[in-house]
């Protein structure tokens, strides 16, 4: 009789879990990345557009061009604070998202060391029954051969 591993449902159910938080991590590790990767471009807009602004000073710039540049440089800095707020939201969901995905992967090994221990005890079992069989074959073989 092989080995049946009365548990294996749930560590079916474990394991398919363990693949859900997995998903959401990289779901919630995209989304951060694209935070950074969005605030980063924001930060080098807004150096290169200082450098741009500097530039301009010094070779002459109409009043109402220097007013736009400051309301824009200000609705940027405000859309800076906004993205940083989003990625330490999304940075919080990753971590959050990664602590599941450990408890998932806790719980599935539980599971999968119970399977091993409980296939090795199986193994022991089936060996020392056929031990004891062979054992049993051989004194009843000795004992017709008797005289």
């Amino acid at each position: 009789m092989p080995f049946r591993f009365a548990l294996a449902t749930l560590l079916r159910l474990r394991q398919s879990v363990q693949r859900q938080r997995m998903l959401q991590l990289q779901e919630a590790n995209l989304h951060v990345s694209c935070s950074q990767q969005t605030l980063f471009q924001l930060k080098d807009f807004l150096i290169e557009s200082d450098r741009s602004d500097s530039a301009n000073l010094k070779t002459g710039r109409a009043a109402a061009e220097l007013q736009f540049a400051s309301i824009l440089r200000e609705n940027l800095q405000r859309l800076r604070g906004q993205l940083q707020s989003e990625l330490e939201k999304h940075e919080a969901a990753r971590q959050k998202a990664l602590g599941e995905y450990r408890q998932a992967h806790r719980e599935r090994e539980v599971l999968e060391s119970l399977r091993a221990r409980l296939r090795r005890e199986y193994q022991q079992d089936a060996s020392r029954r056929q031990q004891s069989e062979l054992d049993a074959s051989y004194l009843l073989q000795r004992w017709h051969r008797r005289p």
